[in-house]
């Protein structure tokens, strides 16, 4: 089986502009990503709510949101950022997202990880999403397509 690449000089460009936007998006979610976990704080926050959030692109996909209120060297903050990072993390099921809320009822009292360089983007998990590496590897992927098909 053999697979082509983008023909013609304008599919070449878009697929080289699609991959260096793919593995630069990554770049930086991964980074803010890593941000978040290595330099965070720590402070009390309240859940004000909880909901899942449904998606459907290819297939269906569920995230897992958690609305809660907590306060950072004297400033009131608001977030519902279950996980750190831009890329929110998605699951298959209803179930495994409602799973990834258990705990978080409404009045809650919750540690929340605040980013000291970011205190708006505070939240409640400390994991780490493979999906920057992922957009990443796709990015070269494309890179890589449109590269080959430059030469041939």
């Amino acid at each position: 089986m053999q697979i082509s690449g983008p023909s013609g000089r304008l599919g070449i460009a878009l697929t080289l502009v699609l991959g260096l936007a793919s593995v630069g998006f990554g770049a930086y979610s991964y980074t803010t990503q890593s941000t978040a976990l290595d330099s965070a704080a720590t402070v009390e926050g309240t859940i004000t709510s909880t909901t899942i959030e449904t998606h459907s692109n290819d297939g269906v996909s569920y995230t897992p949101r958690a609305t809660f209120d907590y306060t950072y060297r004297g400033e009131n903050y608001t977030s519902s950022k279950v996980y750190p990072g831009p890329l929110a993390r998605d699951f298959d099921t209803e179930r495994a997202a409602r799973a990834e809320l258990a705990g978080y009822e409404p009045g809650t009292a919750v540690t929340v990880y605040v980013p000291t360089g970011s205190p708006e983007q505070g939240y409640l998990e400390r994991k780490r999403s493979n999906k920057p590496l992922i957009l990443i590897g796709v990015g070269v992927l494309f890179v890589l397509g449109a590269g080959r098909s430059a030469l041939t």
